[in-house]
């Protein structure tokens, strides 16, 4: 089974937008740890992640869904897996990654976390660090807490980074990886 660390966000930034060009470092870093990256497959941070890794020597892991089917994997990838739907797909990608990074995305990306939070309320997702990278998420989880929305247990257990080297780094740290230098 492979073990990579799962990189998401929207799929909307073409190439030289910001996202993408994080996501394509977060991509590169991970390729030169050896440790395999796992998106969603198709455009915007997901290519990006996919290129950074590939042009670093890496493997880029996609999972799509065939409800997609107006939608192409991305050129970067070593490898496309196809689900029949969006749980499905859901599920392979947390199966695959033994860490996360996201990025700002919409609602996708949204259910993507809601989805690890509650896996980790259920105690299935014990020691696979959830990183969260982007100027939205301190506001995000601030909101959601105050709102009540947010177990407390959930909240401690989401990290934020503030750049994609410290993101890799957590990433990594709890997860067989490197330890988070102080």
């Amino acid at each position: 089974m492979i073990e990579g660390i799962a990189v998401f966000g929207s799929s909307e930034p073409p190439p030289g937008d910001p996202e993408y060009d994080r996501a394509r470092r977060i991509g590169s870093l991970l390729a030169r740890e050896g440790v395999p990256v796992v998106c969603g497959g198709y455009g915007g941070v997901m290519e990006g992640a996919s290129r950074g890794a590939r042009e670093a020597g890496g493997t880029a892991i996609g999972v799509g869904c065939a409800l997609f089917a107006s939608r192409r994997p991305n050129p970067y990838l070593s490898e496309f897996i196809e689900e029949p739907d969006l749980p499905a797909r859901t599920a392979r990608l947390v199966a695959l990654a033994r860490g996360f990074i996201i990025l700002p995305g919409k609602s996708g990306t949204l259910a993507e976390v809601a989805y690890l939070w509650a896996l980790r309320r259920a105690g299935l997702a014990k020691g696979k660090p959830v990183v969260l990278l982007g100027d939205p998420w301190p506001d995000v989880l601030d909101r959601l807490a105050a709102a009540g929305v947010l177990e407390a247990d959930s909240l401690r257990e989401t990290v934020l980074a503030r750049n994609e080297n410290e993101a890799v780094s957590k990433a990594l740290a709890g997860s067989g990886g490197p330890q988070e230098t102080p």
